[in-house]
């Protein structure tokens, strides 16, 4: 009789079936190697994802993972279908694994982003803690690379350590020591839960126009607009202010609308706009802020309004212009 030399000999899907034991170990370290040493094998391995066993499906995960730990250039063709057909699969012991690799992968900016809202999906979903704490470490591992991913890893880490789940808020525990973010952004991260923030959208387009620091206040501006500002400094005049009132020819940034944080807010408050840039960091949403006496006002362009208001959902209350 022949002897059965392993993966080299057979398929990998046979390499990796046992019996449906899905507790089995297998030949796991025995398939990676074998992967490893002649990568025009992993589209055989990839496709073990799809296996209609569901322990086969469990160790070509693994077996990834432990490529992917040596050398993951060669996966990086198989990003799209790992961020796609692969992060369908709702098998747990699929998902922490793939969650671990997607950090190592050489990612566009677009499939990162999508990565960062696969992350964040199975951190939220808290039918497997260990894919929640797969998915706050690859957050944190992508944020090192990523510094505006850092205040989304540092939301995560504080939810984490406010979760009341052991397991969860000891791996955050762990993460944080050496973890670095700016101070504040952590602070923030991790206060206990306060009251929940309400957002009012505002029913203007508003645009911000600068002008040079000697003009005097120009006449189309009108103080009687829910949102009017003004700010002199050394080099500019600038101004915030519904569109329609800034003429054609004047130099400014049009399409911006407005969140309003309902107040007033006491000013012993910590971290108000930072619970609203973590997660519109994580949308990829960009930002202009500002403060008055009594509350705070957040802008995004038009284009990117109902992506915002979807992602302050998660955090706030947002009623939308009556």
């Amino acid at each position: 009789m022949k002897k059965d030399s392993g993966p080299k000999d057979r398929g990998l899907a046979k390499a990796l079936a046992l019996g449906g034991d899905r507790r089995a170990f297998g030949n796991i370290p025995t398939v990676a190697e074998a992967v490893a040493a002649d990568p025009a094998r992993l589209p055989e391995l990839v496709a073990c994802l799809f296996d209609g066993d569901a322990g086969v499906r469990m160790r070509a995960a693994d077996a990834l993972d432990r490529v992917s730990r040596g050398d993951p250039r060669p996966l990086d063709a198989f990003a799209e279908r790992l961020l796609t057909d692969a992060a369908a699969i709702e098998q747990a012991e699929v998902r922490w694994r793939l969650a671990a690799i997607l950090p190592r992968l050489t990612l566009t900016d677009e499939q990162r982003g999508r990565a960062v809202a696969l992350l964040e999906g199975w951190f939220e979903n808290r039918a497997s803690r260990i894919v929640q704490s797969a998915a706050l470490q690859s957050m944190v591992d992508l944020a090192a690379d990523d510094p505006e991913l850092r205040p989304v890893a540092a939301d995560m880490l504080g939810r984490a350590m406010r979760s009341g789940v052991p397991s969860l808020a000891a791996r955050a525990k762990r993460i944080l020591k050496p973890f670095e973010v700016d101070r504040a952004t952590l602070d923030a991260a991790l206060l206990p839960e306060t009251k929940p923030l309400t957002l009012s959208v505002l029913p203007d387009r508003l645009a911000v126009a600068r002008l040079a620091p000697g003009d005097g206040m120009p006449a189309w501006l009108d103080w009687t607009d829910p949102l009017v500002s003004a700010t002199r400094t050394g080099e500019e005049l600038s101004i915030l202010c519904r569109e329609s009132r800034v003429p054609d020819g004047v130099k400014a940034e049009r399409g911006w609308r407005a969140f309003k944080v309902e107040g007033p807010l006491d000013f012993s408050l910590f971290g108000v706009l930072a619970r609203i840039a973590v997660p519109l960091a994580q949308a990829r949403v960009p930002i202009f802020a500002m403060s008055t006496y009594d509350t705070d006002y957040v802008l995004v362009r038009d284009e990117d309004l109902e992506r915002a208001a979807e992602a302050l959902k998660r955090v706030c209350t947002v009623v939308a212009p009556s």
